[in-house]
């Protein structure tokens, strides 16, 4: 069978390129019986260093590398439906397509990933561009697509009550997983593990911290993050306890002004300290308001670390029984959730327990087996 898949999204480090660069790394690695061609377009970024080595280490692998901005095909497949994926990588029967464009097709099935329906569900939360090209997209994957992967059940019951037209029989729920590396890390020696998280604790000005982790934007709740923090510190006044936030900013209002001293505001963090920077945190913080998944409740499973996260949409589904459940839309609930976790040594330990046998539910070998299995049975 001749599989291929839209990899346009891996340079943008979002969710969507996690997902995508990790996908196609363990599809190749575990199926090297079919034909993969990795589809992949961009006006000015290049081939990811990621994705090169793949064609050269797996004869089973091609990369299709063009040099049209997505704008133009969002243009072309979105609105006018035209130019077939085929006239770009040939032939082939199944065709994974990306969170943004709908190509059309000669003969290929095609199979969309549904990662989260918030501009379905929270229009405000986004710009109009983006609501617009999500509508064209979905208009045309309801219509087109041969199946449907939701990366839960949160997310798959978003899909069939906004889109009643898709039958439940062409859906899937596969999770996503965390990188390798964090599964790697509770292996190394505990003097190594030390190491690492002392070189964190270093080069970031921590100590004693909560760590909040994702891009910044609307759903991320951060406003009420910090206001519940505050009322932690202003309950506790000689903690020395810190709140971290890293990420990028995305999009909408950011974060206000800052005089908590005890808040640290960190930004982009290198990926290479991604691991260590969620094993050192006594906790991670993910009261997010709206999540399809909710990948850094898995990355923190991996490394046992305490989680606290909101009671609604996916992420009471991801976390099971390894975390703190808040109401997100509450600073009181939030900041409870937070002082629990401060003073309590003992259930810092079984929430960190709790977090390993939890995280064993998630890996990319299996998402990579159920995707194959799910082409197949297409």
């Amino acid at each position: 069978m001749v599989i291929g898949i839209d990899i346009t999204s891996i340079p943008y480090g979002t969710g969507v390129s996690n997902y995508t660069l990790n996908l196609v790394h363990h599809l190749a690695k575990t199926n090297r019986h079919d034909q993969f061609k990795l589809f992949f377009s961009s006006l000015r970024l290049p081939l990811p260093h990621e994705i090169k080595y793949l064609s050269k280490k797996y004869s089973n692998v091609k990369i299709y590398h063009y040099r049209l901005p997505i704008t133009l095909l969002e243009f072309l497949w979105n609105r006018l439906h035209f130019l077939p994926i085929e006239t770009f990588i040939g032939r082939c029967d199944i065709f994974h397509t990306s969170d943004w464009t709908q190509p059309p097709t000669l003969t290929a099935k095609t199979i969309a990933t549904i990662h989260d329906l918030t501009p379905f569900t929270h229009p405000q939360w986004h710009h109009p561009k983006t609501i617009a090209t999500h509508h064209r997209k979905m208009a045309l994957a309801t219509k087109k697509c041969s199946g449907f992967i939701c990366v839960s059940q949160n997310t798959l019951q978003d899909l069939l009550r906004l889109f009643p037209n898709i039958s439940s029989k062409i859906t899937r729920v596969i999770y996503e997983a965390a990188e390798d590396k964090y599964h790697h890390f509770l292996k190394l020696p505990l003097q190594d593990q030390t190491k690492k998280k002392q070189v964190i604790h270093r080069l970031y000005d921590l100590d004693k911290y909560i760590l909040v982790q994702g891009t910044r934007q609307p759903r991320k709740n951060l406003n009420r993050t910090i206001e519940a923090f505050n009322l932690f510190c202003q309950k506790n006044p000689k903690s020395k306890l810190q709140l971290a936030i890293t990420g990028k900013y995305g999009w909408g209002k950011d974060i206000d002004h800052l005089t908590n001293p005890f808040i640290k505001v960190l930004g982009y963090i290198p990926e290479k300290h991604m691991v260590a920077l969620h094993a050192a945190a006594i906790c991670l913080l993910f009261p997010s308001l709206y999540e399809g998944f909710g990948l850094p409740l898995v990355k923190a499973m991996q490394v046992g670390t305490p989680i606290i996260t909101s009671h609604s949409s996916s992420l009471q589904e991801i976390a099971g029984n390894c975390a703190l459940l808040v109401d997100p839309n509450s600073a009181k609930s939030i900041s409870a959730a937070i002082e629990k976790v401060a003073k309590n040594s003992n259930l810092r330990s079984q929430l960190s327990r709790q977090a390993i046998l939890r995280g064993q539910s998630f890996s990319w070998l299996q998402t990579a087996n159920q995707t194959n299995d799910f082409y197949h049975h297409l």
